[in-house]
């Protein structure tokens, strides 16, 4: 049974049949083999197998993001994220009594779409209609997934995921790029873009986490449905 949960963990990240995967047999407390078979199927994953119900998640489609957050009202339209295909995998953890994993990862994405922005970023008040490019350099995150152990529609036993939560932190640097601030104003666009690229940890930690909330949702969503739809016994041929 260890063996199958492992192969449903790396296979959901990969979203490919397992006759088509060349999985290492790892025990669960093996960290290190399990965060190797993870790192060798995220760009997979990634990249989306219709078969498997796994959507092409890089580039990711982020359409209709909006927030109202700590004085700022933002939205984008449109969005493209960029940049999970290559992730590297730091270390993959399996609590078997807790019946959850979790996964450290990091990499280089870009963000570009249509934004909208009223309100105030930090000290400055902000307003813009326009396009909007973001960069981030080693972005960090942990998602934690919990699951059950339950019988499939077919009868069969599958891997329920309940929930996820995640962290992030980006670590390295953050760029920002918007055009059409303040009605093109030049001067005053010029010094809300200072100001952004030299706050760039702070503007990321402040206002980054809806937009990484929903990368993190179109994630946790393909798993649940790679997983729902292949019992174990068709994933591992037990």
């Amino acid at each position: 049974m260890l063996f199958k949960v492992v192969c449903l963990a790396v296979l959901a990240f990969a979203g490919v049949q397992s006759a088509e995967l060349p999985v290492a047999k790892c025990k669960l407390e093996e960290s290190s083999c399990l965060t190797k078979s993870f790192q060798k199927m995220m760009p997979v994953f990634m990249s989306g197998i219709p078969d498997a119900n796994v959507e092409v998640l890089d580039p990711m489609q982020m359409d209709d993001l909006a927030f109202d957050l700590a004085g700022l009202q933002f939205t984008m339209d449109g969005g493209v994220m960029k940049g999970l295909k290559n992730s590297v995998v730091d270390s993959v953890k399996w609590d078997t009594d807790k019946k959850s994993f979790t996964v450290d990862f990091h990499m280089d994405i870009s963000v570009k779409g249509h934004y909208t922005a009223n309100g105030r970023i930090l000290i400055l008040p902000i307003t813009g209609d326009g396009q909007i490019k973001i960069r981030l350099k080693h972005l960090q995150l942990k998602i934690k997934i919990t699951y059950d152990e339950v019988k499939g529609p077919s009868g069969k036993d599958i891997i329920k995921p309940k929930k996820y939560s995640f962290d992030f932190d980006v670590q390295e640097n953050a760029h920002y790029q918007l055009t059409n601030l303040f009605n093109g104003n030049k001067e005053l666009s010029e010094t809300m873009l200072k100001f952004l690229n030299e706050n760039w940890k702070q503007i990321a930690t402040e206002f980054g986490r809806p937009m990484i909330d929903l990368a993190s949702k179109r994630l946790f969503k393909n798993v649940v449905s790679f997983l729902e739809a292949n019992p174990i016994e068709e994933i591992t041929g037990a």
